[in-house]
């Protein structure tokens, strides 16, 4: 019987950790972390930020460890007309921002709206996914294939 309660309160832990809630401020805080490291152009160091299964399927393997496409291509989005898409040259961003979080780890539905401004002037908001990790992070994905 010890051996029951002993188990049943250590997977209760294990699952409590687990099951930890995130926040909006968590995602702002993940996704600003993510901007500093493209505007200081370390783009290697970005990788950090996405969820390592879509880095190993997306990067690794169908990529061929192309950061520079892999990252470019991940902050793609329409312009504010919804007529072009972008898919900005990372060295080309002026700047850019967080609009909007929105985190509901139940529905598994976690993002974050950025507004990328192109040194042309070119504006655009592209909302960046974010889900929980088997470790308990929180960190990006994207599309597949």
């Amino acid at each position: 019987m010890r051996k029951f309660v002993f188990i049943a309160a250590w997977l209760g832990l294990v699952l409590c950790c687990h099951a930890q809630q995130f926040t909006k401020k968590d995602v702002k805080k993940v996704t600003t972390g993510f901007i500093s490291a493209v505007k200081a152009g370390q783009l290697g160091g970005s990788l950090y930020f996405f969820d390592p299964r879509y880095v190993a399927e997306q990067h690794d393997d169908f990529l061929e460890g192309r950061t520079d496409q892999f990252v470019e291509e991940f902050l793609s989005g329409n312009d504010e007309e919804g007529v072009t898409f972008i898919t900005p040259k990372w060295d080309h961003i002026k700047s850019m921002k967080v609009k909007k979080t929105f985190c509901d780890v139940e529905r598994d539905d976690i993002y974050a709206d950025v507004q990328v401004v192109m040194d042309d002037g070119v504006k655009y908001v592209v909302r960046l996914r974010l889900r929980v990790t088997d470790s308990g992070d929180l960190r990006f994905i994207g599309a597949v294939g």
